[in-house]
C-alpha cells in the first residue's frame, strides 16, 4: 500500500529484487491498482490473496489499512504511528491475536531499526537499562546544492516538529516542549558532529513500557543544515514539497546509547545509498520473514516485542552495525 511514494517504491525494489512476488496498490495508481486507503472496505478487496500487506501510505491512514488487512485475513507492517497512532493501534492487540494474525508496527529505520537497536543494547548491557538516548541523522552531498532536501515526506515532518514530542523524565513518560533539548553529539563518520532536537516519535510510545527500569529516555533528529528552518517557514497554504531524490553517496545513521548500574553499550547502523532506503528495506524485510514463516507471532507488537533476535535481523539488512 502506498505503491507510488518515495518508500514504497524503494519497498517494490526491494522486493523486485529478492524475487518475492508481490503487487502494488495506490490512489496514484490505475485500475485494480488503485485504492482509497482511508477506505477499510476498499483495502480488504484489493489485499485480497494477499499475505501480508506493507503499509507505506500517511501514517493517519494506518488504523483503516490495518483493519483492511484484518478482514483480509493479511499480517500487516507498517513504518510507524508518530507516537498517538501507534498508541491507538496497540489497542487491536487481542482482535489480531485471536485471529492468529501478526502486525508488526513501526519496523523502518526510526522507529524500527531503532528499537532493535535498543533491544539489542539493552540485552548486551545485561540489566535493566536507566536511560536510553536514540539518536537519527542523514547526511547527503546533494543536500547543500538542493533547494528543499526534505528526506521524506514534509508533512510528517511538520508534525514531528510541531507536535510535543514524548520523553522520559525522572521515570514517567512527559509531553515537553516542541523544537527542545537541542544538543550536538558526535556521531559516526561521515556525519560527524550532529546537532538534534526532540521529536514526536513512535519509540517512545513502546520502548518504556519494554524497559520499565528507564529513568530517562529520548529521541532526538538531527536534519540537514538548514532544512528545520525551512520548514518552520512553511505557511498552511503553501504547497508540500516533494521529498527529494538523496543521492548515492546519502548515508543515513541511527544510533542507541544505553547505560545502567555503571554500564553503558552504543550501537548504530550506518546506511548508505540514502534514508528512504534505509527505511524501507526493513519493512520489506518484515514482510517477507512473515510471509515465510520465520517471524511468527500474533497479536500487535513493536519491533523489540515481535524479533526475538533483534540482531540477527538487523544481520537481513544491507547495513553496517557496530557496537562500543
Amino acid at each position: 500500500m502506498g505503491a507510488a511514494g518515495t518508500i514504497g517504491r524503494n519497498v517494490a525494489g526491494f522486493l523486485e529484487q529478492w524475487g518475492v512476488p508481490f503487487v502494488r496498490r495506490d490512489f496514484r495508481l490505475e485500475g485494480d491498482a488503485q485504492v482509497d486507503a482511508s477506505d477499510p472496505a476498499a483495502v480488504t478487496r484489493a489485499l485480497d490473496g494477499a499475505a501480508v500487506c506493507v503499509n507505506c501510505v500517511d501514517y493517519r491512514l494506518n488504523l483503516p489499512v490495518m483493519e483492511g488487512a484484518f478482514a483480509a485475513g493479511a499480517h500487516y507492517v507498517d513504518l510507524g504511528g508518530l507516537y498517538h497512532v501507534t498508541k491507538q493501534q496497540l489497542e487491536l492487540d487481542g482482535r489480531f491475536a485471536e485471529r492468529g494474525l501478526g502486525a508488526l508496527l513501526g519496523i523502518g529505520s526510526a522507529p524500527g531499526k531503532t528499537n532493535l537497536l535498543a533491544a539489542a543494547a539493552v540485552a548486551r548491557l545485561g540489566v535493566g537499562p536507566a536511560s536510553l538516548e536514540i539518536w537519527a541523522a542523514t547526511r547527503d552531498p546533494a543536500a547543500a546544492n538542493h533547494p528543499f532536501p526534505a528526506p521524506y515526506s514534509v508533512r510528517t515532518l511538520l508534525d514531528e516538529l510541531r507536535m510535543q514530542p514524548v520523553v522520559v523524565e525522572r521515570g514517567q513518560v512527559t509531553e515537553v516542549e516542541p523544537l527542545s533539548g537541542r544538543a550536538t553529539r558526535e556521531l559516526p563518520e561521515p556525519v560527524g558532529a550532529a546537532t538534534g532536537i526532540y521529536t514526536l516519535h513512535s519509540e517512545l510510545a513502546t520502548l518504556p513500557a519494554a524497559f520499565p527500569s528507564l529513568e530517562s529516555a529520548s529521541f532526538r533528529l538531527c536534519l540537514s543544515d538548514g532544512l528545520l528552518e525551512q520548514l518552520l517557514a512553511l505557511r498552511e497554504s503553501d504547497s508540500e514539497p516533494e521529498p527529494y531524490q538523496q543521492s548515492p553517496a546519502s548515508v543515513a545513521v541511527h544510533l542507541v546509547d544505553a547505560a545502567g548500574h555503571g554500564r553503558r553499550v552504543v550501537g548504530w547502523t550506518l546506511t548508505r545509498r540514502g534514508s528512504a532506503r534505509s527505511t524501507s528495506e526493513p519493512a520489506a524485510r518484515a514482510a517477507v520473514e512473515l510471509a515465510d514463516g520465520r517471524l511468527s507471532f500474533a497479536g500487535v507488537r513493536p519491533p523489540e516485542a515481535a524479533v526475538q533476535d533483534p540482531e540477527g535481523f538487523l544481520a537481513l539488512l544491507d547495513t553496517e552495525v557496530t557496537w562500543a
